[in-house]
């Protein structure tokens, strides 16, 4: 019987730079680690896949990790118990690697003719320079984006009702955890809920929350304390010992946007821009927190927050314009590697990762 196949991405593109969540799966969740080193390629996407196949024909739950350029491509593949295998791409991800776990590099970088690669030096070199280029510009559109954000925050914190939103809160953990208390300590992992692509925002929602029973869908304004919410409820599971997934934010790298609590099968998440979603009818556990009935605008307030979501959307419109530029070289610059790559010695070195 095949095991449950969930889907996150491997790196956000966030208004603070490249966020990606790899060390800590390495240092708190991996045991064995396989990092394959080689340029940047499509196949070693291809080879993930097939080995994801591969596991989970076996019986085993695997999470993909999606690159944040090309959605269809992954970067890491990870076996969860009792294998715990990460398989990690690193041609643009930097990893120390941590001693005390056993980490295999496998050397694709050694399957390229480089003598093919030389011979598109300079067009290698132009795509470079193009994509320096794009990469700057997109994040300086994506930290523009935030700096808007946080001014929109400023504009919702100082008409909330605090008071009664904790009075909320602290009902709502009543009725969550009651009395309850683990005879174990809680175990704390994390992953992205999603990035900006350059299709637009994307997410994993629907993958990441399949299995679970009870699904709680926060609605809010930004600012009005979301996140805070998730983080302390996070710690308030983890001190009764439940084991808790954090889901971080895909825009501000600082931000959680959704707490899991397997034991419980239950996950509350921002369900707002970018990514908005509301109950299923057919899932009679899902139910909305809302927040927004706390926050009490004026006329004013409205106006000069329409103001500054029009400026939001212009800069998030442009990052994703400077996105594509930069995945369309990229895309040639990948291409490139892939033609350069001596297929029969990629099969042979990869071919015992399949019979271990």
């Amino acid at each position: 019987m095949s095991g449950i196949v969930t889907h996150f991405f491997g790196r956000a593109l966030t208004g603070q730079g490249v966020k990606d969540l790899y060390k800590e799966l390495i240092e708190n969740e991996a045991n064995t680690i396989y990092l394959l080193k080689g340029v940047s390629d499509f196949k070693a996407s291809e080879l993930l896949q097939k080995l994801g196949y591969y596991y989970n024909n076996q019986g085993a739950d695997i999470e993909y990790f999606h690159d944040p350029l090309f959605e269809d491509v992954f970067e890491a593949l990870f076996i969860k118990r009792p294998h715990n295998i990460l398989f990690l791409h690193a041609a643009n991800i930097t990893i120390n690697p941590d001693l005390t776990k056993r980490t295999i590099t496998i050397p694709l970088h050694e399957c390229v003719d480089v003598q093919r690669l030389l011979e598109n030096g300079e067009q290698l070199f132009h795509l470079s320079e193009k994509k320096d280029d794009y990469y700057k510009k997109y994040f300086a559109a994506m930290a523009s984006a935030l700096k808007i954000h946080d001014d929109w925050e400023v504009e919702t914190r100082r008409y909330m009702d605090w008071d009664g939103l904790n009075k909320q809160i602290e009902e709502f953990f009543h009725d969550l955890f009651g009395t309850s208390q683990l005879e174990k300590e809680g175990k704390r992992t994390h992953r992205l809920l999603g990035t900006l692509t350059p299709a637009g925002a994307r997410d994993t929602v629907q993958s990441i929350t399949q299995n679970l029973e009870r699904r709680v869908f926060i609605k809010g304004y930004p600012g009005t304390g979301k996140s805070s919410m998730l983080k302390k409820l996070a710690d308030e599971a983890e001190s009764r010992g439940y084991d808790v997934q954090l889901v971080w934010c895909g825009l501000d790298s600082n931000s959680i946007d959704m707490v899991i609590l397997p034991e419980l099968k239950f996950c509350i998440f921002d369900s707002t821009e970018p990514h908005v979603y509301f109950p299923d009818e057919t899932r009679p556990g899902d139910e909305i927190f809302d927040i927004a009935k706390h926050c009490h605008l004026t006329e004013v307030e409205e106006a000069n927050i329409k103001e500054i979501v029009g400026k939001y959307k212009s800069a998030i419109s442009d990052a994703i314009a400077y996105s594509k530029l930069y995945v369309e070289a990229e895309r040639k610059v990948r291409e490139i590697h892939d033609s350069a790559m001596n297929v029969d010695e990629f099969e042979k070195r990869v071919k015992g990762l399949f019979e271990e």
